[in-house]
Parts: C-alpha cells; sequence; structure tokens
C-alpha cells in the first residue's frame, strides 16, 4: 500500500512541478498574466460567481488585504479536508493529492501570514464575504467539513472529491481578479501560482470521479431507489 502511495504521490508532485516550471518561466507584465487567465488549459473564474466579483471589485491594498485575510482561512479549510481525507479516503490518489494539498497550501498559508504582518494589514478570521446567508469563510469551511464527517472509504471519496473541486474553484475566482488588482508582485505571483495549480488539480479530480463512477448521477444509477 505504501508503494501505491508514493507511484500516486509521484503523479501528483509531477503535476506540481509542471505548474512551478510554467510559472518560473513566466514574467508579471499584464500581458503574460492575461494569457495565464485565458489560457483554455486553465480553469476559468466564474464571474458570475459572488467571490470573483466581490474580489474584482477591490484595487490595490483593498484588494490584497481581503484576498490574504480570507485565502489563508480559505486554504486552511482546504488542509482540514486533506487530513481527513488521508484517515478516510479509499483511494491512494486522493491520499497522494491530499499530502500535496497539505504542503503546499500549509506553506502559502505562511507566506501569507509573514506577509500580513509585514505589511502591517490586520490578521482575523477573514473578511466577511457575500453570498447565500452571508456566510464567513470559516463557516463555509465548517459546512464541507461536516458534508465529510462520517463518511469512509467510497463514500467519502465522493464527498471529498465534489467538495474540493468546489473549493478549489472557489479560490480559482479569488485569485484570478488579483492577476490585475493586487498591489504587490508577491501577491500576483501566488494567485497566479494558486489558478494553475488548483485548475490542474480541478482537471485531475473530475477525471477521477468519472474513472471511478463517483459523480452524484453515477452513484444514483449504482443505488437503486436513492432519490434523484
Amino acid at each position: 500500500m505504501k508503494r501505491s502511495i508514493a507511484l500516486a504521490m509521484a503523479v501528483v508532485t509531477g503535476i506540481g512541478v509542471a505548474a512551478i516550471g510554467q510559472l518560473s518561466i513566466s514574467s508579471n507584465s499584464e500581458a503574460t498574466m492575461n494569457k495565464v487567465v485565458n489560457s483554455h488549459s486553465l480553469v476559468q473564474a466564474d464571474k458570475s460567481s459572488e467571490d470573483y466579483k466581490s474580489y474584482s471589485a477591490l484595487l490595490g491594498e483593498n484588494y490584497d488585504k481581503a484576498f490574504i485575510a480570507n485565502m489563508i482561512v480559505h486554504h486552511q479549510g482546504a488542509v482540514d479536508m486533506a487530513k481527513l481525507a488521508l484517515k478516510y479516503a479509499s483511494h491512494n490518489q486522493i491520499k497522494a493529492l491530499s499530502l500535496a494539498i497539505l504542503a503546499t497550501q500549509s506553506t502559502e498559508i505562511s507566506e501569507m501570514t509573514a506577509w500580513g504582518t509585514k505589511w502591517g494589514y490586520n490578521k482575523t478570521g477573514g473578511q466577511k464575504m457575500k453570498g447565500n446567508n452571508a456566510k464567513s469563510m470559516a463557516g463555509t469551511n465548517a459546512m464541507m467539513m461536516s458534508s465529510l464527517r462520517g463518511k469512509v472509504g467510497v463514500a467519502f471519496d465522493q464527498a471529498f472529491l465534489t467538495e474540493m473541486i468546489g473549493h478549489h474553484q472557489s479560490a480559482i475566482n479569488m485569485a484570478t481578479p488579483g492577476l490585475k488588482n493586487a498591489q504587490h508582485a508577491e501577491v500576483k505571483k501566488l494567485a497566479k501560482a494558486i489558478i494553475i495549480a488548483q485548475s490542474k488539480e480541478i482537471k485531475q479530480m473530475k477525471q477521477w470521479q468519472s474513472a471511478w463512477g463517483l459523480t452524484s448521477s453515477a452513484m444514483s444509477d449504482s443505488m437503486p431507489g436513492m432519490n434523484r
């Protein structure tokens, strides 16, 4: 089993290395940023989402402050879900992806926390974001964790992939406006890295959903009597 996890981790790590390589050869010019965000190889931001609309309206330091405060909380949600996956997922590929998420997003949390301190931003539990019932970022994370608790094996895998795909999409919605709107080069670079890495992970998770029959419709078809 350890060998299987190691092999799966090698695949996920390879994806991460490719993303880093793509990022390292890119400049922070506006033309390059536009090319990145409009690339057909990447998952596009949902411009109808409240996340995208809220961050698109913020410029300069206002964007940076909101992005750092909320992305720290957002990343922590992914880290918490990944820790559960290491215990309860049935597929080694999901466990390997979770290790990659833990490593990458824990590092990014540390970076953002250091920037917030360096730039004198107020560190809080995340600013309130618009959305259904004005849920806070932490509240949204709690709801996602609740959907995973009590599940094991295939049931956990299905819930994890559904929640993490949505969670990654939300991060892309938050990060995309930062390619133009952020004030600090560090924030722009991180926004770009998030878009590249999480686009690849979304595509990989969707492939697993299809290959393992873990889409909602596929699971309904395999369970007679289940509400559709």
